[in-house]
């Protein structure tokens, strides 16, 4: 085997370890949030104790929220990464004539054909939607709810957070957008 294919493999199988731990960070932080939101669901009819401080209760989740982005932008960088490294190694690997390997069957390729939301069947792109929208809604009717519970207490102070969450939302929209647009392999640049 090759200098070169010893370091792509080295790489390659950094990136595979790199994206598994982002899987786990992500798990735990999701994690996190809903234990985060349930927990303050739980005492909603105490919240009123905390007075205007209730407006700042969203903030948390809208951080993990913007955290979850930047997590689904890694894993896309991860996954071209990944996508080109092991088409690499399998030129180099494979024998100049006879069978070749199937490689949309094996390896990252593989995966990625199954469980991103541009190349997954028809049913596992609805679950994926699910997902992403139905998190994205339940921070978004959060948010709503502590700022409807918060209104008694600012009045028409109120419109400051609601701005502010405002703004941060669709600032974080944006980088979901682009974050799911980077998950194209197929695409041919990227960074647009």
């Amino acid at each position: 085997m090759s200098d070169r294919l010893h370091v792509l493999t080295a790489i390659y199988q950094s990136d595979r370890a790199d994206r598994s731990s982002t899987l786990t960070v992500s798990l735990a932080t999701m994690g996190a949030a809903v234990t985060y939101l349930v927990g303050t669901i739980a005492f909603y009819d105490k919240v009123d104790l905390l007075g205007w401080a209730i407006s700042l209760l969203p903030f948390p989740l809208v951080c993990v929220l913007a955290f979850q982005a930047q997590l689904v932008n890694l894993a896309a960088v991860r996954a071209r990464s990944i996508l080109t490294l092991e088409q690499a190694i399998l030129d180099a690997a494979e024998p100049a004539s006879g069978p070749r390997l199937d490689r949309t069957t094996i390896g990252v390729t593989a995966s990625e054909r199954a469980s991103n939301l541009h190349t997954a069947t028809l049913w596992q792109r609805g679950a994926i939607l699910i997902t992403y929208v139905g998190v994205g809604l339940t921070h978004v009717v959060y948010i709503g709810l502590m700022l409807v519970k918060a209104a008694r207490h600012l009045s028409g102070w109120i419109t400051v957070p609601a701005a502010f969450y405002a703004a941060l939302l669709v600032s974080i929209a944006l980088a979901w957008r682009h974050s799911v647009a980077n998950l194209d392999v197929n695409a041919t640049d990227p960074a647009a």
